[in-house]
């Protein structure tokens, strides 16, 4: 089979599973949902550019959300946690992103709900790259050195702090810089040396290799953080509140998508070569993390929760409800089969 063809027939598995749980959901058997059946069929999601959100550009290019009564307009982000304020004041519906600023939030004493796991971390799909010429050769030589990131306080910094720190580097001794133009515009400035070594998530860590000649001085798949969920798709729990048909049918177009991204990596490349203008150069050959399907899985958000807690990206006055999986069962929603 050829990979178009191959492509062609896991949109149509995909499309028939979304077809039959929308018959097995109690409603009306019908494979499209008129939005006047949803509280708010025209919804805007803030997405971070990334190999990890390829489920939401499938759900949007293959029609899921257009089976599932959703007109979507999606807006890219640099990061999630610049969005979080204007989901806040009800300016955004849903963030497609990492994780860890909506426990931090939800820690202070803001409300979220993860509707459903975006990706997991694959082998390549998060990397340290060092500029072309760089003397660099391991992370046991970072200590003073200042490395770009796409955000503060991030799934990037996690994973570096603990990267650096299985490799005996006390991560107060980096400087961590923020570029606030996130990922794509990151590979040209480190090949201007801007910083000694950069954080990057696919396709743009192979966009660094491929068009600036950077390297990898360390997969950060690795070690204590070998498989970390690295992004979902939020809400604030007074917008679930509002909005239960909306969020269910979302969550189906997505679980749709999903399915596809995981059985068919070709469609996650096309995807993100679409959605990002990226040349086969780069989407032919990036990493592709793992797309999950079904619940959210508490066991990996509370995972990512005490990774926080332990590099310092939750206070300690937080220890206990992140100790006894309080805080993240809060950000988990019972959303309809």
């Amino acid at each position: 089979m050829t990979p178009r063809n191959f492509r062609l027939a896991s949109a149509a598995t995909a499309l028939m599973i979304f077809v039959l749980a929308g018959c097995s959901s109690g409603g009306s058997g019908s494979a499209q949902i008129s939005t006047t059946e949803l509280e708010e069929p025209d919804i805007t999601i803030a997405a971070v550019p990334s190999a990890d959100l390829a489920g939401v550009y499938i759900a949007q290019d293959d029609g899921f959300f257009a089976r599932a009564g959703l007109h979507v307009k999606i807006v890219k982000i640099s990061a999630s946690k610049a969005i979080i304020a204007d989901q806040l004041a009800g300016k955004v519906d849903l963030c497609a992103g990492a994780y860890t600023p909506y426990i931090a939030a939800e820690a202070a004493g803001k409300k979220f709900a993860i509707l459903a796991e975006g990706s997991i971390m694959t082998p390549g799909t998060r990397e340290l790259l060092i500029p072309k010429g760089s003397a660099l050769t391991s992370l046991s030589q970072l200590a003073g050195k200042t490395i770009g990131m796409n955000a503060s306080n991030s799934i990037g910094t996690l994973l570096v702090s603990a990267a650096l720190e299985e490799d005996g580097v006390n991560p107060s001794t980096v400087h961590f810089v923020t570029d606030p133009k996130g990922f794509p515009t990151m590979a040209q400035d480190l090949s201007k040396n801007d910083w000694d070594v950069a954080f990057f998530g696919e396709p743009y860590a192979t966009q660094g290799e491929e068009e600036y000649g950077e390297t990898a001085l360390a997969d950060l798949d690795q070690g204590a953080a070998t498989g970390m969920p690295i992004s979902g798709y939020t809400v604030t729990q007074s917008w679930l509140a509002k909005n239960p048909k909306t969020a269910a049918a979302f969550v189906k177009a997505i679980e749709a998508a999903q399915l596809e991204a995981d059985t068919d990596p070709d469609a996650a490349r096309a995807a993100l070569a679409k959605s990002d203008a990226l040349p086969g150069l780069v989407t032919d050959v990036m990493a592709i993390p793992t797309f999950p399907t079904g619940k959210v899985d508490e066991t990996r958000m509370e995972r990512e929760a005490l990774d926080m807690l332990q590099f310092g990206m939750l206070s300690r006055k937080y220890a206990a409800e992140v100790d006894n999986g309080a805080l993240v069962k809060s950000m988990i929603p019972d959303m309809p089969s």
